[in-house]
């Protein structure tokens, strides 16, 4: 879990909410939770808690915290009363979760009576961040105007694919073009050459050779290491490797994806890769060439 502690910290939500799509480990779930509320999809996180509620309950004083906060967020103080009044009348032994269930009530009527005099978000601002020179304020605007109509700020986001130094934030700010199918060619600065790209048919950017999706991946990649860390490790990797690539793809084979994004995760995890050239032998895989990609991974990701 500590990758996607990883991503959370890099801003990078949309990769958490994939990653964690099928998953059923209460922890994966809060990092779900929290990277929906990062991007402003709180249905999305409300629907999560409706549908996952056994499994999350098992940190019962997180999940109140969360759910009650949504609720007021949404402005649905009604239903927060409700939703409270479930979670009091469940069994539990624990002084911290006794601790947020007191101070809830006193919660909710704060946000009910501040909601009154909150303020619509200022598109004016939301432009001012998109054009920050501070990378953090460019990012936290982007997560937040995927809940806008795109068109309002089209010009700030052309521009941002058009001439932002980051590739990574060139890449987000492309991909919410994608999202909302925009039809026209625009200019794309791909690393040091400008493209021309029409986002509406530019592919998903997690498609991996010889795979059907990223779940497949993290099959096969747990068959190979019989180990979590590194599978998921690997998953992550391959991920962020993705996406700093797009809309380019990986031109890879699926040994080579394996065995390269594998020894990439082991080595993050300070695991022994020294039987590389052995494993490269038993596959028929060229060391050379392996192990010059494995370098060239780690040090693009470095600059993600």
């Amino acid at each position: 879990m500590d990758s996607l502690k990883t991503l959370m910290d890099k801003k990078q939500y949309d990769l958490v909410i994939k990653l964690t799509e099928n998953s059923n480990d209460s922890i994966a779930l809060f990092y779900r939770l929290s990277a929906f509320m990062a991007v402003g999809q709180s249905e999305n996180a409300l629907n999560l808690i409706k549908t996952k509620r056994l499994i999350l309950q098992k940190n019962l004083s997180l999940l109140v915290k969360f759910h009650i906060e949504i609720l007021c967020l949404l402005g649905r103080f009604d239903e927060a009363y409700e939703e409270l009044k479930y979670y009091q009348d469940l069994p539990y032994e624990n002084q911290e979760v006794e601790e947020i269930l007191r101070s809830m009530p006193t919660y909710i009527r704060e946000q009910e009576k501040a909601s009154f005099g909150r303020k619509p978000i200022d598109e004016d601002e939301i432009r001012k961040r998109l054009m920050s020179n501070k990378d953090e304020d460019v990012l936290a605007a982007l997560d937040e105007i995927k809940s806008f109509p795109i068109n309002n700020y089209l010009i700030n986001l052309l521009k941002l694919v058009r001439s932002h130094p980051r590739q990574v934030i060139r890449c987000f700010a492309l991909l919410l073009l994608v999202n909302a199918k925009y039809d026209k060619e625009v200019d794309f600065l791909y690393f040091d050459k400008m493209k021309k790209v029409i986002p509406s048919m530019l592919p998903e950017p997690f498609n991996v050779p010889g795979f059907d999706n990223l779940e497949a991946v993290m099959f096969a990649m747990q068959n190979e290491y019989r180990d979590p860390s590194v599978a998921q490790n690997a998953l992550h990797v391959l991920s962020s490797y993705l996406l700093f690539i797009y809309p380019e793809q990986i031109s890879l084979s699926k040994e080579e994806v394996i065995v390269i994004f594998g020894y990439v995760s082991k080595h993050l995890l300070q695991i022994d890769t020294s039987d590389l050239e052995d494993v490269c032998e038993q596959k028929g895989l060229d060391f050379d060439k392996i192990n010059a990609q494995i370098k060239e991974i780690e040090e693009d990701l470095n600059n993600f």
